[in-house]
């Protein structure tokens, strides 16, 4: 039996308006329950709304989408009311009473799937775009949404099913062995299946990429600037600021956002020589932040320049993909600049606040690198793993055709059509939904 959920959609805390969601079979008599009468479907309409005890207690639009035409398939309320949590919760308690429950992380979404309004696929692309760190990963996520990524599974699997009914038809005839040109069209057939698999490997393997937040590593010498650096990126005084060397202690991560973009960027201790066993700490802190970087920002002393001091411990830290930043330019007097390389090189003053946006603009390359491609989508490690694992059932047919083996060819080939068929839905597991769904947000 379907039940009905109730869920409020908006974030927690105070705004201008909140949105409570419901969907399922009781929609329709929950409807002439909250308003005395019955709403046209997509059609939104201000009704009063009231209290447990029958007191109105604010103004609310309501609209009303009739299935199957809704996000989930079934019968769905949406009430906007004034984004207060106190009328949200009212509101939300006297909808789950009797046959009305509140709704799990996800369920909207999984209801949607169950009901083949979306695949696997789009589903997690709309937490993907929920979820988005920059307007990149909400174009491939709202992509992913569209079927793109999820055609070319789909492409791939109806091209592995064609093939296996040709052979599982050929397996029925007495012959011992294939005809030569049989075969050839057998390898030529085989050889469109790998290409189309690769493709959905190459889209999932960018897709992935996409989905993962830049980390950029701020390190150098002491005292080069390297808080006061990502104090003025944060827009505040969150990083210690000394002149004493070795003041950071400790690795310590900010979430940045700038122009539709959001990155992490992580502050450390100086490197040097250290003096004691607390800066011997911060130093250990540093070569973790360093592995967990995509990109080093690595800042100079510009009085001093880039010295064999700061060769050494790049080297010595194992130090690859960096940019070079040269601050304290107010006192060498240059002008702000960047001279974009291999290894780029910023300019900056930070007590002048001069240059600043050359460094924003070098995260922000780094970050628009990952995709360039309107095609582009989100994806994730399961739809590589799948797609990789059907490649080898494929790598594995192809050696079966060579002796003929066209029973073990079909099996290979059903196997990688049950691989593929697991990134869009398909034999998806109680488990792997449950997983899933439970990293949405309550109420989509």
């Amino acid at each position: 039996m379907k039940t009905t959920i109730a869920a409020i959609s908006t974030p927690p805390g105070n705004s201008g308006i909140g949105i409570i969601r419901v969907s399922g079979p009781e929609v329709p008599k929950l409807i002439k329950k909250l308003f005395k009468k019955s709403l046209s479907p997509r059609e939104a309409t201000l009704r009063k709304i009231y209290d447990l005890d029958g007191n109105i207690i604010d103004n609310a639009i309501a609209i009303y989408f009739q299935q199957p035409k809704s996000y989930t398939g079934e019968d769905m309320l949406e009430i906007h009311t004034h984004g207060n949590p106190i009328i949200l919760e009212t509101i939300l308690n006297n909808i789950t009473r009797n046959n009305i429950r509140h709704a799990k992380p996800g369920e909207f979404t999984e209801k949607a799937f169950l009901n083949d309004k979306i695949n696997l696929t789009q589903a997690e692309a709309v937490s993907d775009l929920i979820t988005s760190r920059s307007l990149s990963a909400v174009k491939g996520a709202y992509n992913s949404l569209r079927g793109r990524f999820s055609d070319k599974i789909l492409e791939a699997s109806d091209k592995v099913l064609e093939v296996r009914a040709k052979i599982e038809s050929a397996i029925n005839f007495p012959e011992d062995d294939v005809p030569e040109n049989s075969r050839t069209i057998l390898k030529r057939d085989l050889s469109i299946i790998e290409k189309k698999i690769r493709q959905v490997i190459l889209s999932a393997s960018r897709g992935i990429k996409l989905n993962k937040q830049n980390t950029f590593c701020v390190v150098g010498q002491p005292n080069t600037g390297k808080s006061s650096l990502i104090n003025l990126l944060l827009g505040d005084s969150s990083s210690i600021v000394s002149d004493i060397p070795g003041t950071t202690r400790d690795s310590i991560q900010y979430e940045v956002q700038s122009d539709g973009h959001t990155f992490m960027i992580i502050d450390t201790a100086g490197l040097r020589e250290p003096d004691n066993e607390i800066e011997k700490q911060g130093i250990t802190k540093t070569k973790e932040a360093l592995s967990k970087a995509d990109k080093v920002l690595y800042v100079v002393d510009d009085q001093i320049g880039f010295s064999d001091k700061d060769k050494k411990i790049i080297n010595e830290f194992g130090i690859e993909n960096y940019d070079l930043i040269f601050n304290k330019i107010d006192i060498t007097k240059k002008k702000p600049s960047l001279k974009k390389g291999n290894v780029s090189k910023a300019y900056i003053s930070v007590l002048k606040e001069k240059g600043i946006g050359h460094v924003i603009n070098l995260i922000k390359e780094d970050n628009s690198q990952k995709i360039s491609a309107e095609n582009t989508i989100t994806a994730r490690a399961r739809h590589l793993s799948s797609a990789r694992t059907a490649l080898q059932s494929l790598y594995n047919a192809q050696e079966y055709l060579d002796n003929d083996e066209l029973e073990l060819i079909a099996e290979e080939l059903r196997l990688a059509h049950e691989q593929l068929s697991q990134i869009t839905s398909g034999n998806s597991s109680e488990e792997l939904l449950a997983k899933i769904f439970s990293e949405f947000c309550i109420g989509k």
